[in-house]
């Protein structure tokens, strides 16, 4: 959303990079300085594994996100009890 500001400034983006859909690389200090729920991380197992593996926690990970993981550690624990 480009929008002229109080300094007569044009073409300054007001949201964040997250928010104007650009991807960031998940890199261990990114992670360290990104904000509680702005990290979205894909749902799958190797996923999970590599962003905890750099330092990830739940709390800086996404509300769609969160919610991902635990269905996907619910699921994985129903499929443990079968074997």
């Amino acid at each position: 959303m480009e929008q002229k500001n109080w300094f007569g400034e044009e073409n300054k983006s007001l949201f964040d990079e997250v928010l104007d859909s650009e991807k960031i690389t998940l890199t261990k200090e990114n992670i360290q300085k990104s904000p509680p729920n702005s990290i979205n991380v894909i749902n799958n197992g190797f996923a999970y594994d590599e962003y905890f593996k750099m330092g990830g926690t739940v709390s800086k990970m996404t509300i769609k996100s969160t919610k991902n993981y635990k269905d996907f550690l619910k699921n994985r624990s129903a499929e443990k009890q079968k074997e």
